[in-house]
């Protein structure tokens, strides 16, 4: 081989190995760069935040006048129906006394003697039982039926004995019926004593309004446990905890690409925000809503939506 072409051979193979080691090491540098974490962020909301307690309650009249037999015979008619409204002074039933069955039965009896007893409402209300159909026979005194007054319709709330201390009387609260409809009520008096099994203490809950509702409607009672004219609050999914759920923090954006973790301490939690007591965060600031789980304290991230916190 000729000696002067000898090293050419070499300089080339030379850099060929540099040219391919610069483009290898340019690879593993597009490589070596982080992508970013897309993510949703959310603002600070600054205004009314209530604490509650939501407790089950049950309809039930509290007065129901008793509907009782006059005298001893047989029911010859019955005028009312379960549920039907009645007035007072209203006819619901008659009664044929025993010994005018007997002297309609004999067959030598000339005299016109009915012996037909009316059973008047001694108030107004609703029916809520009727205990005996036509026909059967009553003795002097048996109850007849029930009438429910409406006015007397209240909620009978349970409350377990530790939160019972949290109850107040005369306080206002929420009723929301199955139907999601909610009315209004106050926290009227406790019952003097404990129910057996559950160990649960009964408060009446009077309602504040006129309502039309059947008894025995089990519905939520929401009483107010805490209020926070001014609270700084953001949405459930911007904090982060440890495993003992002792500690909290939010992972904040810096900037457009940029987020770091803060501890922050927490207070109460209303509907789907939490509100928090400190550090004191801006208007402007953002915050990680999704996309926020297990990262670093600081972290690359890409804002692909930015949802305004309102309560």
């Amino acid at each position: 081989m000729n000696p002067k072409i000898k090293p050419s051979i070499v300089a080339c193979i030379i850099g060929l190995i540099i040219v391919s080691g610069c483009k290898q090491a340019a690879t593993n540098s597009e490589k070596a760069i982080p992508s970013k974490l897309p993510v949703t962020v959310s603002s600070v909301h600054t205004g009314q935040m209530v604490s509650s307690i939501e407790l089950s309650a049950t309809s039930a009249f509290l007065f129901k006048a008793s509907i009782k037999a006059p005298v001893t015979g047989y029911i010859d008619d019955m005028l009312i129906n379960q549920g039907d409204a009645v007035k007072k002074n209203q006819l619901l039933f008659t009664i044929k006394t025993k010994e005018a069955s007997a002297l309609m039965d004999d067959s030598l009896n000339t005299l016109k003697f009915s012996g037909i007893v009316n059973v008047n409402a001694g108030t107004a209300g609703l029916i809520s039982s009727i205990e005996h159909p036509r026909g059967d026979f009553v003795t002097e005194g048996d109850p007849l039926g029930q009438i429910a007054i409406p006015g007397s319709l209240v909620f009978i709330l349970d409350v377990p004995f530790e939160l019972s201390g949290s109850i107040k009387l005369n306080t206002p609260c929420e009723i929301e019926l199955p139907d999601k409809q909610v009315i209004k009520g106050i926290i009227q008096s406790r019952f003097p004593s404990m129910t057996g099994i559950s160990q649960t203490e009964r408060f009446i809950v009077r309602l504040t309004g006129s309502k039309s509702l059947p008894e025995n409607l089990v519905s939520k009672i929401r009483i107010v446990n805490e209020l926070f004219k001014n609270a700084a609050s953001i949405p459930k999914g911007c904090i982060l905890t440890d495993e003992t759920m002792q500690s909290f923090w939010v992972m904040k954006l810096v900037n457009d690409s940029t987020a770091i973790k803060v501890p922050v301490t927490t207070g109460i939690t209303a509907n789907d925000s939490v509100q928090i007591t400190g550090p004191v965060f801006n208007a402007t600031d953002l915050f990680l809503s999704s996309g926020n789980y297990g990262l670093g304290d600081t972290a690359s991230v890409k804002v692909i939506k930015t949802v305004i916190h309102e309560q």
